[in-house]
């Protein structure tokens, strides 16, 4: 079923399938509003409300456990997955309310894909399999000439294409660390979304392969909206525009990325940033 349009008042009937809409650079693309994410009865975020923009990255950055990565998988309606896990409030896709009664989750995510921090090539599919993947998880079926297109076309944008191109056949964990999570980038990027969410995907890959990591993120900007979860506020100060600093569930302050670390508005920010906690 496919994304009903934002309505004034609740609509049960679900309206056409949403419109991709061409980028235009500082314009909203994904709003969270007054988004709650529980687990159980225990508030992991709270009343979080932020735009996130057309052709933008958005760094997400805060201690561990502040709510980063919930706020992340909030996004994309991953939350739900974990047991006794729920949101309230709205997230609006071009003006969509992702979580309206009969909004199927499935179809969400062919619009907002995900990428987590440990790369995770499926271990028995080869490297093209790993990238088609993408496609059959959201029921897009396409003939084999076709899948081979998006398959090239993903892999090249993210530099990954000159790499593996007299390889696809072979199995995906045999590429390094660096390659597999650019990989599980280019299985993401299949799909064609319009946001793509990266959970600190730099994590546990070398220095070399984080820039590469970082250059393409700076790269997917020119056509994407990107948001991306980090604990290094140096990595957050390279590639991001705007930056959202998140403590104890709370959202403290959104800014441009050089107005943030140079100067913030709220002290405990500016605790965070100068490392005085976290």
């Amino acid at each position: 079923m496919s994304l009903p349009a934002l309505q004034p008042a609740p609509d049960s009937a679900p309206a056409p399938a949403i419109e991709r809409r061409s980028p235009a650079r500082g314009r909203p693309r994904l709003q969270a509003d007054n988004l709650t994410a529980y687990f159980g009865t225990t508030p992991a975020i709270r009343e979080v409300s932020v735009d996130l923009r057309d052709r933008e990255v958005t760094a997400v950055i805060g201690p561990s456990g502040c709510g980063k990565s919930t706020f992340l998988r909030c996004l994309n309606r991953l939350h739900e997955t974990v047991p006794l896990a729920r949101a309230d409030g709205r997230v609006l896709l071009d003006g969509r309310n992702i979580y309206a009664s009969g909004v199927n989750p499935i179809e969400v995510r062919k619009h907002i894909g995900m990428v987590f921090q440990r790369p995770t090539p499926f271990p028995t599919m080869t490297i093209r399999d790993n990238v088609a993947a993408g496609l059959r998880v959201v029921g897009k079926s396409l003939n084999r000439a076709d899948t081979d297109d998006v398959v090239e076309r993903a892999l090249t944008r993210t530099a990954l294409w000159d790499e593996v191109k007299d390889r696809l056949k072979t199995s995906a964990v045999a590429l390094s660390g660096g390659q597999q999570q650019r990989l599980c980038i280019a299985r993401a990027l299949a799909t064609d979304p319009e946001v793509l969410l990266l959970d600190e995907p730099t994590a546990s890959l070398d220095p070399l392969s984080a820039q590469k990591v970082e250059e393409l993120v700076y790269e997917l900007r020119k056509d994407m909206t990107l948001v991306i979860v980090t604990h290094n506020m140096q990595q957050a100060a390279r590639v991001s525009d705007v930056t959202a600093f998140f403590l104890l569930g709370e959202l403290v302050e959104v800014a441009p990325t050089k107005t943030l670390f140079t100067t913030p508005t709220d002290q405990r920010t500016e605790a965070y940033i100068t490392g005085r906690f976290g």
